[in-house]
């Protein structure tokens, strides 16, 4: 799996995993908000937070359902198209 980490927690069985994108595309308001609304439609998806100065996309999950493969593809399709994760060489 493409991710930049994943932590277990053991209390309640909960797998929540967290990644990390930049996203070169990510420059407006509007990038933001679609971008929000594409990676929150991902069934398994909590939480995502956009930085657009920093274009970077940081993204919380449960890894049961989804991975980072998955919202990194999502962001693909819709048309983003660099999306890596930092500190990746593709």
């Amino acid at each position: 799996m493409n991710r930049l980490f994943e932590k277990y927690l053991c209390c309640g069985g909960e797998y929540i995993g967290e990644t990390t994108f930049i996203v070169d595309d990510l420059v407006c308001r509007y990038c933001k908000d679609m971008v929000a609304k594409l990676v929150n439609s991902i069934n398994g998806v909590s939480r995502v937070n956009i930085n657009i100065p920093e274009r970077t996309v940081n993204v919380a999950y449960d890894s049961r359902i989804t991975d980072a493969y998955v919202i990194q593809m999502t962001l693909l399709k819709a048309g983003y198209k660099t999306v890596e994760e930092p500190g990746k060489i593709y």
